[in-house]
């Protein structure tokens, strides 16, 4: 037990040293394109979908508070929740790499709603990263999340979930 701690603890420290750069991982700006998410696993309406594209790790390492002036988002938005599904078109998007985040923010307040009890700071709203980046620990990491943004062919596919689900299952 006491080594599953001392791992779980290592573990913690590690994801705390990510980078967390506010500079854009885009060097070059591409040719604006169109894109495509689509928002899996939406259970219900109320609330609204916060979606955000991300092209540093600082702003995706943000508690995704929407309204936050000093978190530098590349571009976001919010869209009315349609049950089961919902799709999100980004229109005049650089072509490059980007980490896509979305929150299904069931109060409207803006953010990600966390636990008190008995996980405390856990997610309690559901949400989704790209390409499931998903950490049991925290977010996944934002180098997992990139997606490659050049006149995708296909949506990109979003599944949200809570954070005890996405953990333990169910």
């Amino acid at each position: 037990m006491k080594k599953v701690l001392l791992s779980s603890l290592a573990l913690t420290v590690l994801a705390a040293c990510s980078s967390t750069s506010n500079m854009s991982v885009n060097t070059v700006k591409g040719a604006p394109t169109e894109v495509r998410i689509v928002v899996n696993q939406v259970a219900s309406t109320e609330g609204q979908l916060l979606v955000y594209l991300h092209d540093n790790a600082d702003s995706y390492y943000s508690d995704d508070n929407y309204s936050a002036s000093s978190i530098k988002y590349f571009h976001r938005m919010v869209v009315t929740p349609r049950i089961p599904a919902t799709e999100v078109v980004l229109e005049g998007i650089p072509a490059g790499k980007y980490a896509i985040s979305v929150v299904h923010d069931k109060d409207s307040d803006g953010t990600l709603d966390r636990m008190v009890f008995p996980f405390i700071g856990m997610p309690s709203e559901p949400y989704g990263l790209s390409n499931d980046a998903y950490s049991a620990l925290s977010k996944g990491n934002f180098e997992d999340a990139l997606v490659d943004i050049a006149n995708q062919p296909q949506p990109i596919q979003i599944n949200l979930a809570t954070h005890l689900t996405k953990t333990f299952g169910g």
